[in-house]
């Protein structure tokens, strides 16, 4: 008699690779990193503002972490850590599709040469796939952006133009910052 299991390992629909504690835990650690910023932050800024700027400055933080996600899944992420055009500028590209999202994540600028060229230590590649990569480093670059445009949050009136420019930057100097 066998004994019922709630993950099973050898179907066709998970992978070897895959490793569910090392899953939940970067989707656990993301989640906790989005909630520091919505609804966290948006109450924060919300409230250490002006009363006349309370709902524009709450509002902001929100446009901020919406318009980093839809600029991370678009170009940004690839751009960040997908193939290199540039020593500082990858090749942009969307992170959308089902093929690039549940294949194994993997980070190629985590290749480490020795000053002869040898390897010395090989690609980091996680147990889990390329969708958690994606919304982990997703979080983290929209709480950068909500962060800093919180600095100047109770010196102006910030518009939603600015916060959608500082998106398209945030994303573009994230590429080796991480």
């Amino acid at each position: 008699m066998s004994t019922m299991t709630a993950y099973n390992t050898t179907g066709p629909a998970v992978p070897e690779w895959l490793n569910k504690g090392d899953n939940a835990w970067q989707m656990i650690s993301a989640t906790f990193v989005g909630l520091q910023s919505v609804p966290g932050l948006v109450i924060l800024y919300g409230s250490i503002v002006k009363k006349k700027w309370a709902v524009n400055s709450a509002f902001m933080a929100l446009y901020a972490f919406a318009a980093v996600v839809l600029c991370w899944v678009s170009w940004a992420y690839k751009m960040s850590f997908g193939d290199e055009l540039l020593p500082f500028w990858g090749r942009a590209g969307p992170a959308l599709g089902q093929k690039f999202l549940l294949k194994e994540a993997a980070l190629p600028n985590s290749t480490h040469y020795h000053h002869n060229g040898t390897l010395e230590y090989p690609m980091t590649a996680p147990w889990y796939p390329m969708a958690t990569m994606v919304w982990f480093q997703c979080v983290f670059a929209a709480i950068t952006l909500i962060l800093l445009a919180g600095v100047g949050a109770w010196e102006d009136e910030l518009q939603g133009v600015d916060v959608v420019r500082a998106a398209v930057a945030d994303v573009l100097l994230h590429r080796r910052c991480v």
